[in-house]
């Protein structure tokens, strides 16, 4: 039997949220205002960002880049080490708003917007969770 959940740190992770954020007539109705992009940047032990596009709260045109500043101009850019992602999206031992309050994850962008958006970017969150993604070093050799 095959391990069908998404990998930590990779655009497949992505890839998944998308399908189950577009799939979610919840999320669809919750996000319908929103219409920017935003990007994950991971630092250590993974340098990689992922840019998503949202459109009226679809999202669409994910995209990953080795260097962010490859990527174009992004509305919110969160960036924090892989560690510290990994405790948000893969354990869930670190909250959305502790990660942001503490810094350990930061947030370039339109302050105002973010804080009426934070219901939405714990919901994104929570799908990540959802998704279980597999974290490759904590597997059996």
């Amino acid at each position: 039997m095959t391990d069908q959940r998404p990998t930590f740190g990779t655009r497949e992770l992505y890839d998944a949220l998308a399908v189950a954020l577009n799939d979610d007539q919840v999320w669809l109705t919750k996000a319908s205002s929103m219409t920017f992009s935003m990007m994950h940047v991971y630092h250590g032990s993974i340098e990689r960002s992922f840019r998503m596009q949202f459109d009226g709260g679809v999202m669409s045109n994910v995209e990953e880049f080795e260097d962010s500043a490859d990527a174009p101009d992004t509305v919110f850019v969160l960036i924090g080490d892989t560690d510290d992602w990994c405790d948000m999206l893969a354990t869930a031992e670190l909250s959305v708003n502790i990660a942001l309050v503490s810094r350990k994850i930061l947030v370039k962008g339109k302050m105002g917007m973010l804080m009426k958006s934070i219901p939405q970017f714990n919901y994104i969150i929570g799908k990540l969770i959802e998704l279980e993604p597999r974290v490759p070093e904590d597997e059996p050799a």
